[in-house]
């Protein structure tokens, strides 16, 4: 979004404040007074999109071909979801999901288990593409707009939330879609980890 708009305006936004409702909507265009059809056209050729619509005062959203690379970007990226020092934290107690902050941090642990059980049975990263169920998919909408949130912590516990729905939503059976799942534990994996780095914490992967 930040290179298209730079590449058709020359105007180069610190932010597309993208959010999650169906699809990945963007207020770039209104903010900074650019038209958005021209923008729509050219984000509409980028290979991982599928098309992009108006909306409103020149909203933007976008529908991505394959959601789930979002997941295998950010896993490939250990810096994603760095920045500054977040003010405030979570109590260490109870060691209950009434503690949010428990939540995260089981959150992560899961996702650290994941990975290392996947790695013990020589289960290899599967294919993005395969991550499409609801819960997913909110997910995967939850962690792209983690970058750059106004409130970093309440989308740290909406991941922990969403991430624990799908944990526990997964079935025993080998499926195609446990290896993508392996692909959606390493990106809750540096995403919690880096935020609970900023509010001063070191994510632990056994409580």
């Amino acid at each position: 979004m930040l290179a298209a708009v730079a590449a058709e305006y020359g105007v180069r936004p610190s932010s597309a404040s993208i959010t999650w409702e169906d699809t990945y909507v963007s207020a770039v265009a209104p903010r900074h007074r650019l038209d958005a059809a021209p923008l729509a056209g050219r984000l509409a050729r980028h290979p991982d999109v599928s098309h992009v619509e108006t909306r409103g005062p020149g909203l933007l959203a976008l529908h991505l071909a394959v959601p789930g690379r979002i997941a295998a970007a950010i896993a490939g990226d250990e810096g994603y979801g760095r920045g500054e020092m977040i003010e405030g934290s979570w109590d260490d107690f109870p060691r209950t999901f009434d503690n949010p902050g428990f939540r995260v941090r089981f959150a992560y642990e899961r996702a650290c288990a994941v990975q290392r059980r996947a790695r013990d049975l020589q289960v290899p990263p599967g294919d993005p593409a395969a991550l499409t169920a609801p819960g997913e998919l909110r997910l995967l909408g939850l962690l792209a707009g983690f970058d750059g949130h106004r409130k970093p912590m309440l989308q740290l516990e909406r991941i922990a939330d969403a991430y624990h729905d799908v944990h526990e939503g997964s079935r025993e059976e080998p499926t195609p879609q446990h290896g993508a799942r392996v692909i959606l534990a390493g990106a809750v994996r540096v995403t919690l980890s880096n935020g609970l780095r900023r509010l001063g914490e070191t994510a632990r992967e056994r409580l």
